[in-house]
């Protein structure tokens, strides 16, 4: 008769090998969710980057179609604006790159100075067929962190981190 040996046969898991697959997929998500989650200053780049090109696009289209074009913000939301026939302004309405647009979540209008001196949010600033314009700076900020939008009389628009410790 042949007799079975005695093997303690164990199917499944030890829990070192469970607690370890659980750390592994634990960082790899917490990988991926600091590379997906934006950070305020990425945000606030972006969102002064895409203004910062569409008032140069606003500056050429002003010299392009020969009419004082403008700009405005509510705090949350900005407006390209152009005269009417009436020489009245008017928001441009079903134009792509002129139409109403919202800041990104949580960045803001903190301060617009034209010609160095602070205007009050909803004054227009305004692009002349000239291409000379009057200089700008638009101060954007999202929580802690600022950036400083541009303008010279030639219509050069530049970006400047205004962040503490950052040497800026």
């Amino acid at each position: 008769m042949s007799s079975r040996p005695d093997l303690k046969y164990h199917a499944g898991f030890t829990l070192v090998e469970i607690l370890v697959v659980v750390l592994i997929v634990g960082i790899m998500v917490g990988l991926v969710s600091i590379n997906l989650m934006q950070d305020d200053q990425r945000t606030l780049t972006t969102e002064s980057q895409k203004l910062s090109l569409l008032l140069e696009q606003a500056h050429d289209e002003a010299i392009i179609s020969g009419k004082e074009i403008a700009w405005s913000a509510n705090g949350e939301t900005y407006y390209f604006w152009r005269k009417n026939d009436l020489g009245e302004w008017a928001e441009y309405k079903d134009d792509e790159l002129f139409r109403e647009r919202a800041f990104a979540q949580g960045v803001q209008l903190a301060e617009m100075r034209i010609n160095q001196t602070k205007t009050d949010r909803h004054e227009r600033l305004l692009f002349s067929p000239s291409g000379l314009n009057t200089p700008f700076s638009i101060n954007l900020v999202l929580n802690d962190r600022h950036v400083l939008i541009s303008g010279d009389s030639m219509g050069k628009i530049s970006l400047k981190n205004n962040n503490p410790g950052n040497g800026s």
